[in-house]
């Protein structure tokens, strides 16, 4: 049997062979060469389309980056063993300082443990950076590992790493709970990770230098469907959360849009879990959305989805009623009445570009229809991390209203007002 190939090759030759008959046989030229040309014309209408193999090009970047994470990752624990071992030292010198202390209450020995404690402030600050850099690099193993595990096991359906599936849930209007078990585990683990070095040495480094440098935000810039600069996404940089650290980027993403001379201008915060469920921070708001006026009105507070699935906490409501919107990311649910959440506040939803790219593909669905369900309720889409320009190519077909991610735009690190 000829293989569906070779078929369109077949019929050129078949109608080849006839021309030339027909020319021998019967010195038709003219007829000849049609027939020939009609068999060329089929022959070519019948070849097969050539298919591009999207997942195979996403899944061969997710074995790079596991490749280039593998050779980090000796470096990163390297210098991991060397921090632990520079902070055992030091605890261990501040230790016999304070027992020599014990026995002489010499002034010059005081100022010595003093200028001793200083110096070990500044040596935790060192030891902050590369602690931080290395478990970025192991969180992001750790998510691709996860994602190729999951390709693997399904074959050539390619899920998102946090259960969403809007493509299917926005065409059909129903929902699946799929993703809030496939988000639990993921949820638990970061739970467990209370104390790793990295937490510790961020504790350390809070309680010997906090007085030593200005508060600073991370910058996030977002861009328009255009690529254009559109706005700025402000959040805390320190991977442990506190009170302060959110009341400076909330006081500096009001000082920054109170400054533009666009009326129509919009800064976007983003809030932690464990900050939006501070009640201390409710009422910390007050007194500063107070002094901000109607400049709050142009506050975007971006917040996870399971933040609000029993209301808006005390300090959302705060916002709220001083005249800021809300966005939602982290989406576990996507059955939620966004009806009723656009009448509260609702404005955009921030989701994982390339996955929701990766998820319509997989489930042949029409990656557009997110955004319509979406726009029809006046609510934006939001695109982020966005690190390639596969990956951009492939977030654009889902017509998203803003983009982000490092391969538009680096983060920045800026100072706080105080």
């Amino acid at each position: 049997m000829i293989d569906r190939q070779y078929i369109p090759l077949f019929v050129f030759a078949t109608c080849l062979a006839l021309a030339l008959a027909l020319a021998v046989f019967t010195t038709e030229w003219p007829s000849a060469l049609a027939v020939a040309l009609a068999g060329c014309a089929l022959g070519y209408a019948m070849r097969p389309p050539a298919v591009e193999d999207h997942d195979t090009a996403f899944l061969q970047e997710d074995l790079a980056e596991i490749r280039a994470a593998g050779e980090q990752q000796v470096e990163d624990i390297t210098v991991l063993r060397t921090s632990v071992d520079e902070m055992a030292q030091i605890v261990e010198s501040l230790a016999t300082d304070m027992q020599r202390l014990s026995t002489s209450s010499d002034a010059a020995e005081t100022e010595k443990l003093r200028a001793l404690v200083d110096a070990m402030g500044k040596r935790v600050a060192a030891l902050d950076g590369p602690g931080k850099q290395a478990a970025a690099r192991l969180d992001t193993l750790e998510q691709t590992l996860a994602t190729l595990r999951v390709e693997r096991a399904q074959g050539e359906e390619i899920t998102d790493l946090r259960g969403m599936e809007p493509v299917a849930l926005a065409a059909t209007g129903t929902a699946s709970m799929a993703g809030a078990a496939m988000a639990a585990p993921a949820a638990e683990a970061r739970a467990s990770a209370g104390g790793s070095i990295t937490e510790r040495a961020g504790r350390l480094r809070e309680r010997f230098s906090r007085g030593q440098k200005a508060r600073q935000v991370r910058a996030v810039p977002l861009f328009d469907s255009a690529r254009s600069p559109s706005s700025l996404l402000i959040e805390d940089p320190e991977e442990t959360p506190s009170l302060d650290g959110t009341l400076a980027g909330i006081r500096h993403a009001l000082a920054l849009v109170g400054a533009s001379d666009d009326p129509d201008a919009r800064i976007f915060v983003r809030l932690s879990p464990e900050a939006i469920a501070d009640p201390e921070l409710g009422d910390s708001l007050s007194p500063l959305l107070e002094e901000a006026g109607d400049v709050a009105s142009r506050l975007v507070v971006i917040v996870p989805q399971a933040s609000v699935l029993s209301g808006p906490p005390r300090a959302l409501a705060t916002l709220l009623k001083a005249g800021a919107r809300f966005g939602l990311e982290r989406m576990m649910d996507w059955s939620a009445d966004l009806d009723a959440l656009a009448g509260r506040g609702l404005v955009v939803i921030l989701v994982d570009g390339p996955a929701m790219a990766k998820s319509a593909m997989s489930q042949k669905g029409d990656p557009t229809r997110l955004r319509q369900v979406l726009q029809a309720r006046g609510i934006e889409l939001l695109a982020g991390e966005i690190e390639t320009r596969m990956q951009l190519d492939a977030v654009n077909s889902l017509l998203p209203d803003l983009l982000a991610g490092p391969g538009l735009g680096e983060a920045t690190l800026m100072d706080a007002p105080e």
